[in-house]
């Protein structure tokens, strides 16, 4: 009797592949009064076809019936499927057969289940329990739109499986599905009995509210059988086994009605805000001087894409220009969920001298752990900017003698100050003039023949920009040229005072400092010639042999 309990044990839905109805239960033995999911699938099923449940009425209740339409890999090929999850109620205890069940001509083959009483399963050994089970766990049934659900699959076996085990793929309409990792082995002890244990984790986020099914998955493995002395030496003890999970209902929630109008929506267990500066901002910093500002965002229980932007310096800030790099997104998966993280890098300039203020950062979020609002805050950072002694300073303090220690001035100094005054305004008006008259000069009148057309000359690129007067590309390839040098570009400005004069003029108008539109005569000019000073130096060291990196220049 025990040896004929146990085989019948061990009987789960053994569908051959090429059967075009399946049929599955989420478990082969339970209690009276206790349910079961059948579930029946189809790959050549029509909208209008529907499986005839009248032979269930001899021995089940059925309490309800729900159809899926979902997208299944088999071989490699997607194919629609169609699916049926019947919840029954089984009338009497015994063995009770499902029969076959028909649909569109194809027959699905008939499954055996054990209905124990409730003293039979109080009195059930340890050595009776099926041997192979599947428990489906969901941290939350009510999660909110958007939210991350951590559905969990344990499939307990307490018989040896060959590695062709298989579990099918988890797809669920109206929500986004991520697979947390490989699945985990392990064994665990229950009622004295070592089952081995295969746990898979999903990550799911209900995309709307309302009720959200989650499908059953099919678990397909071989189960080793032991041999009875009556089977003969090299006979088969191999047995296909098929099994499906329990399939799952949530009742997604909306944003809740407190959640602030206009906000992004963020549901997690929890968010960190971060920054750093590149140089330390509580320091003295030169007007000009960009500043390197990295913002991050983490949170725990969404996905980088969910995040939003941590900008807060507006494109028409006057005192302060941001000029921003691409995100960085990056979703780290650990058995406990996504967790997304965003950062943002940035330059930071300032136009003038004196004491400006970053603005604070406020994200707003819902702790689904409390169920509460929450606000994550960054302080604003005040940053100190000196000038760097060019006309443009209009910060700059007076820290000499006050007014009223200091001598009354003669008339002859008076007149010297005015002097003084109406030359330096003279001398600005010349500089001015020779800033124009430059300007008009054509660029065209350069003795150096240059092919524009050569990919990967910094020069010819730079002649370009300076020709339609682009003093961002001329900017790149500035430094493009300068790498190329056996020094940089702060060197080389040092030793030529013409390139340094030229590129004041071309940072300046970059970030801001001077209102006059910028000329790339110039740059040129000053480039060319420090470029014809390095070759005759070059020459007068007897390097001459040595070809030039630009045999054009």
């Amino acid at each position: 009797m025990r040896k004929l309990l146990l085989i019948l044990l061990l009987l789960t839905t053994s569908l051959p592949a090429f059967a075009a109805l399946q049929a599955s239960v989420d478990r082969t033995q339970l209690v009276e009064q206790q349910p079961l999911e059948l579930t029946l699938e189809s790959t050549l099923a029509k909208r209008s076809d529907e499986p005839d449940l009248s032979a269930l009425e001899e021995h089940f209740q059925i309490e309800s019936t729900r159809r899926l339409s979902l997208v299944s890999t088999i071989n490699g090929r997607s194919l629609p499927v169609t699916r049926w999850v019947v919840r029954l109620l089984p009338l009497r205890t015994g063995y009770v057969i499902i029969p076959p069940l028909e649909l569109a001509g194809e027959r699905s083959e008939p499954v055996t289940l054990h209905v124990l009483t409730q003293a039979q399963a109080d009195e059930i050994s340890p050595d009776q329990i099926a041997p192979i089970f599947i428990d489906s766990e969901l941290d939350t049934l009510t999660p909110y739109v958007q939210a991350q659900v951590l559905l969990t699959l344990r499939i307990y076996h307490s018989v040896s499986l060959y590695d062709d085990s298989t579990l099918s793929g988890l797809e669920i309409p109206d929500a986004r599905v991520e697979s947390l990792g490989a699945p985990k082995t392990y064994e665990r002890e229950i009622n004295g009995i070592v089952h081995g244990v295969i746990e898979v984790r999903y990550a799911i986020y209900p995309q709307h509210s309302g009720v959200l099914d989650i499908p059953s998955q099919l678990f397909s493995a071989t189960a080793v059988q032991q041999r009875s002395s009556a089977s003969p030496p090299g006979g088969h003890n191999a047995r296909f086994i098929q099994l499906r999970s329990p399939s799952q209902q949530l009742q997604v929630k909306p944003i809740p009605d407190s959640y602030p109008a206009g906000v992004p929506w963020l549901p997690a267990r929890q968010v960190r805000l971060s920054q750093n500066w590149q140089p330390d901002p509580a320091g003295e910093l030169t007007r000009g001087e960009p500043l390197t500002r990295t913002l991050s965002i983490q949170a725990d229980g969404l996905t980088a894409m969910q995040l939003p932007e941590l900008n807060t310096l507006s494109s028409d800030q006057d005192e302060l220009r941001q000029y921003s790099d691409q995100p960085q997104l990056e979703n780290q998966l650990s058995s406990t969920g996504v967790l997304g993280l965003r950062q943002e890098s940035s330059a930071v300039v300032a136009r003038h001298a004196g004491r400006h203020v970053v603005p604070a950062i406020r994200v707003q979020w819902w702790n689904t752990t409390t169920d509460q609002l929450e606000v994550s805050e960054l302080d604003a950072v005040a940053l100190n900017i000196r000038g760097n002694g060019s006309f443009n300073d209009n910060n700059t303090t007076y820290t000499g003698q006050p007014v009223a220690d200091q001598p009354l001035l003669w008339p002859w100094q008076l007149a010297t100050l005015l002097l003084l005054g109406a030359l330096g305004w003279v001398l600005l008006q010349l500089r001015t003039a020779r800033n124009a008259l430059s300007a008009l000069d054509e660029l065209g009148e350069d003795t150096v023949s240059l092919d524009t057309d050569q990919p990967g000359n910094p020069l010819a690129d730079l002649q370009a920009a300076c020709r339609h007067n682009q003093p961002a590309e001329a900017r790149k390839a500035l430094e493009h040229w300068a790498k190329q040098q056996e020094s940089d570009l702060i060197a080389l400005s040092h030793a030529h005072p013409i390139l340094a004069d030229a590129l004041d003029d071309l940072n300046g108008c970059l970030f801001g400092q001077t209102e006059h539109a910028w000329r790339g005569k110039p740059l040129w000019r000053a480039v060319r010639k420090v470029t014809q000073a390095r070759q005759r130096e070059a020459e007068a060291l007897g390097e001459s042999a040595i070809e030039p990196l630009y045999p054009d220049v």
